[in-house]
């Protein structure tokens, strides 16, 4: 029996060692392919002629990740957990305020891809750069700035 309680305990140090972890891949993982949808769409709209099509793919990516974002951030996935990770504590000091810069992606993700979908070249570079404003809000306040 004491070997049982002794398995289990151990089970779940294990668990809850790796999901601070699991949770910094998680995020790091979707930022990628959010990046990834963000490259594709200023790609897209760097020539005369919008590639509407790839853009409108991409406008849908950035909305869902916008929309699972604030879950990739849950407590104790900072720095503190000993993960490697940009994401500042003031995620987590001052979460109302980190709340309301993630609703303002949310919603400037879903303008956009509103905007992309009818297919106006300058509606979307307009739309495109108040998207972009709130992606460096966010990171202003809440990432730790790049060293390279």
């Amino acid at each position: 029996m004491r070997k049982l309680v002794g398995l289990a305990c151990l089970l779940w140090a294990s668990a809850v060692v790796a999901a601070p972890a699991d949770a910094v891949k998680t995020r790091i993982d979707g930022l990628r392919e959010l990046g990834a949808a963000f490259k594709a769409i200023r790609d897209g709209l760097a020539g005369d002629e919008p590639q509407t099509i790839l853009i409108q793919q991409s406008a849908r990516q950035v909305r869902n990740a916008a929309s699972q974002m604030s879950g990739w951030f849950p407590a104790g996935s900072g720095a503190e957990s000993g993960a490697k990770t940009s994401a500042k504590a003031e995620i987590w000091t001052q979460p109302a305020r980190f709340k309301a810069d993630m609703d303002s992606f949310v919603a400037a993700a879903a303008r956009f891809q509103k905007v992309a979908a009818g297919g106006d070249g300058a509606a979307m570079r307009a739309a495109m750069a108040d998207l972009g404003g709130t992606c460096k809000g966010c990171h202003d306040s809440f990432r730790v700035p790049r060293t390279s």
